[in-house]
C-alpha cells in the first residue's frame, strides 16, 4: 500500500507529496501552480493508502491541501477573477482544517496566522464563512462531539503554572529537534546513495509493520494513542519514553518517503507524550502536586504545535476546540507561548517555511511561468519595514506598482509623498515576470528591520 501510494504520487501528481501545506503556501505566493484535477484524486487515494498502511502520518495536512484544491476548482468553475483566487484557495484550506479537526475557529485562525497573514475584511470574511460551513457539514455527518472524547480536567492551580512553563520548555526543544530532524531525514532520503526512490515507501511500510507488531500505539496517525493518553490509560514512564522515541523516528522516515500524509496528528501525539512525561515527573517529584498528570498532555499538544508550526494562536484554539477543555485555556496559553519563545530564541524556522525553502532550492521545477499581472493585498503592520515610509522610499521591486491604499474606510490613490501608516490596506499590482517578488512584499509589510 505504501509503495502504491508513492508510485501514484510520483507518476501523476508530485505536488501531492507530504502534507501539502508548503505547496499551498507556495501557490498563494505565486511560486507554484495548483493542478486541482490531478491533485485531488491522487491526494485522496494516496492518503488513504499511506495512512491506512500504518505510516506515522495524519490526514489533516492532506485535507488542508484538498480543501485548497477545491477552492481552486470552484474559482475555475465560477470563473472568478484571478485576484480573488487566492482567497478561495486559502479559505478552502482553512475549511479543510476545520473539517478534519472539527474545529472551525482553528481553521479560521490558521488562514490568518499561517496562510494569508493579513487582516483585510475579504480575507477574514471568506475564511470564517468557509470554516463554519465546513464544520456544520462535518457535524451533520459525524455528530457534535469534539475530536477527542475525554473527560474535562479542572483548571490547574496557579502553583502549577511553573510546570506548564516547563512543558513549554520541553516542547520547545522537542519542536526544534523535530524540525531539524525532518529536514535532515529528507536530505538523506533524497540522497541517491541510499534506497532507490521507488523502494523507500516500501521499506518504511515494512518498518511500520514491524513496529506495529512490537508497539502498535506508535503506528498510524496517533489519534487513538493521544486519546488513550488524555484518558490516563498510559502512565508508565518507560512506555511513554519508548513511544516518544519510536513515534518520533517513524514520523521522520514516513514523511521523508514523499507519500501523501501530514504531520499535524503525529505532532499532537508527540506533544501529548511530552506533556504527560512532565506531568508524571511533577506527580512524583513536586511536593503538593494536585493536578492530574494526563492534564499536562493537553498542554503538551498545544505547546509542540506552537514550537513546530510557529502559529501559537492556532495551536491554542485548536487544542481547546479538539478537547473541549476550556478550563485549560490559560495553562495551554502559557505552555504554548513558552514553547514559541524557546523555538524563536534558537532561531529555528517554522516547519512549513523551512520545507518550502527546501523544496524551492532542491526542485528543478521553476516558479510559474510569467502570465497575466496579479493584484496582491497587503496590510501594513506596526513597526514593519513599510511603517512610516513614503511610497517613493519603499524601494518596490521592478514590476511592482502600488495602485490603491485604503485607510479608515477611505480609498486613496497614493503618490510618491504618501506616508504609510499601520493598518493601511495596500493593493499592489505585480507583473507576471515579477511573481518572485511577492514574498518580499509580504515580508516588508509585516516584518521589522533587523
Amino acid at each position: 500500500m505504501a509503495g502504491l501510494a508513492g508510485r501514484l504520487t510520483r507518476r501523476f501528481a508530485p505536488s501531492a507529496a507530504g502534507s501539502g501545506i508548503p505547496h499551498v503556501e507556495a501557490v498563494l505566493l505565486r511560486l507554484r501552480p495548483l493542478n486541482w484535477r490531478r491533485l485531488l484524486p491522487v491526494k485522496f487515494a494516496g492518503g488513504l493508502l499511506s495512512i491506512g498502511a500504518g505510516l506515522s502520518l495524519g490526514r489533516e495536512g492532506p485535507t488542508v491541501q484538498m480543501g485548497a484544491a477545491a477552492g481552486k476548482a470552484l474559482a475555475h468553475v465560477l470563473r472568478v477573477p484571478r485576484r480573488s483566487e487566492s482567497h478561495l484557495i486559502a479559505s478552502g484550506a482553512g475549511a479543510g482544517l476545520a473539517a478534519a479537526f472539527n474545529a472551525p475557529l482553528a481553521g479560521f485562525i490558521f488562514v490568518l496566522e499561517e496562510l494569508q497573514r493579513e487582516l483585510s475584511p475579504l480575507t477574514y470574511g471568506t475564511a470564517l464563512i468557509s470554516a463554519l460551513a465546513a464544520d456544520i457539514i462535518t457535524r451533520a455527518f459525524t455528530g457534535q462531539l469534539p475530536s477527542f472524547h475525554v473527560s474535562g480536567y479542572p483548571a490547574p492551580p496557579l502553583g502549577a503554572l511553573p510546570l506548564a512553563a516547563l512543558v513549554g520548555v520541553v516542547c520547545g526543544l522537542l519542536g526544534v529537534a523535530f524540525n531539524r530532524g525532518l529536514l535532515g531525514t529528507l536530505r538523506q532520503f533524497h540522497n541517491p546513495r541510499w534506497l532507490p526512490v521507488w523502494a523507500q515507501p516500501v521499506a518504511v511500510g515494512a518498518l511500520a509493520g514491524l513496529v506495529a507488531w512490537w508497539l502498535p500505539e506508535a503506528v498510524g496517525s496517533g489519534h487513538q494513542t493521544a486519546e488513550h493518553i488524555l484518558r490516563g490509560q498510559i502512565a508508565a514512564p518507560q512506555v511513554i519514553l519508548a513511544l516518544l522515541a519510536v513515534k518520533f523516528g517513524l514520523t521522520m522516515v514516513s514523511y521523508a518517503t514523499g507519500v501523501p500524509g501530514g504531520i499535524f496528528a503525529p505532532l499532537l501525539t508527540l506533544g501529548a507524550l511530552a506533556g504527560l512525561l512532565v506531568g508524571e515527573a511533577g506527580a512524583r517529584y513536586v511536593p503538593g502536586f494536585t493536578g492530574a498528570p494526563a492534564a499536562f498532555a493537553v498542554l503538551g499538544m498545544g505547546a509542540l504545535f506552537s514550537a513546530v508550526v510557529r502559529a501559537p494562536l492556532t495551536g491554542i484554539v485548536l487544542i481547546i476546540e479538539m478537547t473541549a477543555n476550556y478550563e485549560q485555556l490559560f495553562a495551554v496559553a502559557v505552555a504554548a507561548l513558552v514553547a514559541y519563545l524557546v523555538a524563536e530564541h534558537l532561531r529555528e524556522k517554522p516547519v512549513y517555511e523551512a520545507l518550502l525553502e527546501y523544496d524551492l532550492h532542491r526542485s528543478d521545477q521553476q516558479p510559474q511561468e510569467a502570465g497575466e499581472p496579479a493584484l496582491v493585498d497587503l496590510v501594513v503592520e506596526p513597526r514593519s519595514v513599510m511603517d512610516g515610509r513614503r511610497v517613493r522610499d519603499l524601494g518596490l521591486p521592478p514590476g511592482c506598482l502600488l495602485v490603491t491604499l485604503k485607510r479608515g474606510g477611505r480609498e486613496i490613490v497614493p503618490g510618491g509623498d504618501t506616508l504609510l501608516q499601520p493598518g493601511d490596506q495596500l493593493v499592489v499590482i505585480v507583473a507576471g515576470e515579477a511573481m518572485h517578488a511577492i514574498p518580499d512584499l509580504r515580508r516588508a509589510a509585516r516584518c521589522a528591520l533587523d
